[in-house]
């Protein structure tokens, strides 16, 4: 019984060393910038935090998986107004050693930006980007990493988000684009492990 115990054991420690899948959770600050409406209304949104998740596979220097972000971001200069946005993307990334224990990456993704107001029907957009960053090794499981990405994320008007016409001059219509890209770069920190 001991050596069974002690084989499944080592079976567990030299499969983990290959770490063929990681996954990861870290927080971290948005910064967007801002898009015009059909009628020429600049749209800007507040910077704020939000959370990610990945899943990836990692071979040899190589890692590809999926990425999630969700963020709720307020308008600027308009009192009650918010904008939800979850990403899921797909995301491919090569490794480089830079240091004893510390490891970059830089990599590509793909995917999409499901927006959501409290003042419009919401709307899914095609989104891609880069991003780059490094990992602090703890183990060959246990990693700090922080990264930076870009995400750029087209909206046009064949778009399903709905738009009230203005019933009077002071009225504007708040959520309709007209042809643009909303560009969005994410700060993160977050913990990784590799299984």
């Amino acid at each position: 019984m001991k050596k069974s115990l002690g084989l499944l054991c080592l079976m567990f420690l030299s499969s983990t060393a290959h770490a063929d899948y990681s996954i990861s959770a870290g927080f971290g600050k948005n910064f967007t910038n801002s898009v015009q409406t059909e009628e020429n209304l600049k749209i800007e949104l507040e910077d704020d935090s939000h959370f990610t998740v990945s899943l990836d596979r990692t071979i040899d220097n190589a890692r590809y998986g999926f990425f999630y972000s969700a963020t709720e971001l307020d308008m600027k200069d308009q009192t009650n107004k918010q904008v939800e946005m979850q990403y899921l993307l797909f995301q491919s990334a090569v490794e480089v050693p830079l240091a004893d224990r510390i490891v970059g990456f830089v990599g590509a993704q793909i995917g999409a930006n499901h927006v959501s107001t409290d003042f419009a029907d919401s709307d899914t957009f095609f989104t891609s980007g880069l991003y780059a960053g490094a990992d602090y090794l703890f183990t060959e499981q246990a990693r700090v990493y922080v990264e930076t990405r870009w995400l750029a994320t087209i909206v046009n008007n064949a778009s399903n988000v709905s738009c009230t016409l203005p019933t009077s001059e002071d009225d504007q219509c708040l959520w309709h684009f007209d042809g643009d890209v909303l560009n969005q770069f994410q700060t993160n920190i977050g913990f990784s492990y590799r299984f």
